[in-house]
């Protein structure tokens, strides 16, 4: 997959149709500091922008796989161009993430916004409530987002709390 073609045909979507976004996923684990693979980019973006961005991937020659209140999902035919998942979020939600994205570069190209180590080790721990396998590799994605410099630790430990994975984090922080 050419992610930086990928991520320059949406974030100059974004751009120019004025939507707030933030790159999630593993993409944004990597410029947090995990060198890890991954197949797919991830994109946060408003609830509220959802309808504007399926249009857009379909506009591109993305299938859409799947949509919900919560996920859609993409695939391209050409592999260069792979998949995308968008994640939509309330506007509270929304608000916190993109108002905390830090502009990175990502693959060493574009400066685009990027969220914060505290909210994608959160939309980890969510991952990993709802699929609990997972946790044999978000659990080192959270470790490495654990010791970003000035990460909220106990904002993400009260967030870990609160969906029931309490024991799940301190095992992870201890393993820091």
């Amino acid at each position: 997959m050419q992610f930086d073609e990928v991520l320059r045909a949406f974030g100059d979507f974004f751009d120019r149709e004025g939507i707030r976004y933030a790159i999630i996923g593993g993409v944004a684990v990597t410029t947090w500091g995990r060198a890890r693979s991954t197949k797919d980019l991830d994109i946060a973006v408003a609830l509220q922008d959802r309808k504007q961005v399926v249009a857009f991937a379909e506009s591109i020659g993305y299938e859409t796989l799947q949509v919900t209140s919560a996920f859609s999902n993409h695939a391209h035919p050409d592999g260069a161009f792979g998949r995308v998942d968008f994640m939509y979020l309330n506007e509270s939600t929304a608000k916190q993430v993109f108002e905390n994205a830090t502009l990175k570069p990502v693959l060493g190209r574009r400066e685009v916004p990027v969220a914060s180590a505290e909210h994608l080790a959160m939309m980890k721990a969510a991952s990993m409530a709802n699929n609990p396998h997972r946790a044999l590799y978000e659990g080192e994605d959270v470790r490495v987002l654990l010791n970003v410099p000035g990460v909220d630790r106990n904002a993400v430990r009260e967030y870990f709390r609160r969906r029931g994975l309490l024991d799940l984090f301190d095992a992870i922080d201890k393993a820091r």
